[in-house]
């Protein structure tokens, strides 16, 4: 579906006059700088998670959060706030990759879902988008506005932060609000 559209797309700025063949060699250009960065950070996390399984770290953690006597929820919490933290210097890929293979034994061994788990995941990373210092998505909003400041940004985005916050704290409040629909599904 990808290469249709970027097909279409191609053919309308053409027809259009708008994209040339020199654009169209940027454009490609471009596009395989952006897909080689991606596959690096792909590399690099399944280089890390294939180090994390043979270190046993997360059965390691697993053993020490369950030796602290810590409750289920303080487990979760610390995570979150891992998670938090680490959005606001890392982008959302490298952050799943690095962190899911890590986390994910110890939610189950505490008892939690993996699919709520994955939901939580995907509301964090999308926290951490927009969440300064290096929210990806402020950064595009600039180079879109360059007229805007940052630091209006920054004051900008409050309410789009308490929003997620809010939504996380119904998860775990109502953990079958994001089981619902897949237990429909199966």
């Amino acid at each position: 579906a990808a290469s249709v559209g970027a097909f279409g797309a191609a053919l309308l700025g053409f027809l259009r006059g708008s994209l040339s063949m020199t654009g169209l060699f940027d454009a490609i250009r471009a596009s395989v700088l952006v897909s080689c960065a991606l596959f690096m950070i792909i590399i690099g996390a399944t280089l890390f998670a294939n180090f994390v399984v043979q270190t046993r770290l997360p059965d390691t953690l697993l053993m020490l959060a369950q030796s602290a006597d810590l409750a289920a929820w303080q487990v979760m919490a610390i995570i979150v706030v891992i998670y938090i933290v680490l959005g606001c210097f890392l982008e959302g890929i490298g952050m799943v990759l690095i962190t899911v293979p890590v986390f994910l034994p110890i939610v189950i061994g505490f008892g939690f879902d993996p699919v709520w788990f994955g939901v939580l995941v995907a509301l964090l990373v999308e926290l951490g988008l927009i969440t300064p210092p290096v929210g990806m998505n402020l950064f595009i909003i600039r180079a879109q506005m360059p007229e805007v400041r940052m630091q209006e940004l920054y004051r900008s985005i409050l309410p789009f932060l308490i929003a997620p916050v809010i939504l996380i704290a119904i998860l775990f409040l109502v953990p079958s609000l994001a089981l619902w629909l897949p237990s429909i599904l199966y």
